[in-house]
């Protein structure tokens, strides 16, 4: 029983520290796309991130990346593009039923030219998380996606 209580605590801790490095994420994101020095920002403390991280964190990599490719040489553009889908194609592919990571890839779907051709899911990521957000008790991640379609959404 000793050892139960400061697992507990440090279990307790570790869930506190992620949801708040989570809701600083998420803000970072949404900041990401007024300048090349916040994308920077936001993609700085994903840079080390590996496609067998949590999907969440892959996903905002891929998103960290197409971010990037806005401020690259034209000419480069295409490539960074390139690079950055199958960060999220992965994230959910692993994770298809998480709104977090559908909403990542509604978000870059949505901004992204449409001659870059990566805009097939639109439709059905903002379906999928609509529908999901009544059931989403975290309140970052509900107050993230809400700001999302008042904010930025096309629809």
């Amino acid at each position: 029983m000793k050892k139960l209580v400061p697992f507990l605590v440090l279990v307790c801790y570790t869930a506190v520290v992620c949801a708040q490095d989570r809701d600083a994420l998420r803000l970072l994101y949404r900041d990401a796309t007024k300048s090349e020095a916040q994308a920077q920002a936001f993609y700085a403390p994903l840079a080390t991130v590996t496609k067998s991280d949590d999907p969440v964190l892959v996903a905002y990599k891929g998103a960290g990346l197409m971010l990037l490719a806005r401020y690259e040489k034209l000419t480069a553009r295409g490539a960074k593009v390139k690079e950055a889908v199958p960060w999220i194609e992965q994230a959910v592919a692993d994770e298809p039923n998480n709104a977090e990571i559908r909403l990542i890839r509604l978000s870059v779907q949505e901004h992204l030219p449409k001659f870059l051709k990566y805009n097939d899911n639109i439709e059905a990521d903002r379906q999928f998380v609509e529908q999901a957000l009544p059931e989403i008790e975290d309140a970052g991640l509900k107050a993230m996606i809400n700001g999302y379609f008042d904010s930025f959404s096309t629809d």
